[in-house]
């Protein structure tokens, strides 16, 4: 009878700790799969609505096999504003809108444009459209991928990291905007674009084309 009790107090014992390490194994799959999750929104910015200030337009955008030019609009500059149609945006992906024809950005050239496009994520985003070092004002979409015109640089569409190229230390510098959803607009502050200064270019930094 003793020898019943303490096979079976042994089992119990056993059984508990199988238990304990099933529980810890859960336990450590669950923080992996947390910190992988948390990794990834950080790296690439593209999180859920509400996770930083941009604009989402609640659903995702496949960009898979797929090149899109960007569609030249005009904006609307008035009272210190300037507009562009968030309906454009929504149906074209990546808008072009000169700001200021005038507007000296050295190197004996002259002109200011904007852009807009949406990311994957269904993010709006905002930028001056203009690459430094080739004095480019026109990109492209290809696949998950923004890409200029001139140099072919590619940086990312999530947040505009370099991703290959001569000029990838020179995105689109980002705009702060806002959008008006009772008349569609998305709004950027004049402002803004009136202080726009190129960033000093550094030759060595583009001096390893891949």
């Amino acid at each position: 009878m003793a020898d019943l009790v303490g096979k079976r107090a042994r089992l119990e014992a056993l059984e508990l700790e199988s238990k304990k390490r099933r529980k810890l194994v859960l336990i450590s799959l669950c923080t992996l799969l947390v910190v992988g999750v948390v990794a990834i929104v950080l790296s690439t910015k593209e999180a859920i609505p509400g996770f930083d200030d941009k604009y989402s337009i609640g659903k995702s955008v496949n960009y898979t096999d797929k090149t899109i030019e960007m569609t030249e609009v005009k904006a609307e500059i008035n009272n210190g504003q300037i507009k562009l149609s968030f309906n454009d945006l929504e149906k074209n992906k990546i808008l072009y809108a000169m700001y200021d024809p005038n507007f000296d950005i050295g190197n004996g050239q002259k002109g200011l444009p904007v852009m807009a496009y949406l990311s994957p994520a269904g993010r709006v985003m905002v930028a001056s459209s203009f690459c430094e070092p080739c004095y480019s004002r026109k990109f492209h979409i290809e696949g998950d991928v923004l890409v200029c015109n001139v140099c072919f640089t590619r940086w990312s569409l999530a947040d505009l990291t370099g991703l290959g190229g001569g000029c990838t230390k020179y995105p689109p510098q980002e705009l702060n905007y806002s959008v008006d959803e009772e008349n569609g607009k998305i709004v950027i502050n004049e402002d803004d674009l009136k202080d726009w200064k190129p960033r000093d270019y550094d030759a060595s930094t583009t001096s390893n084309m891949n």
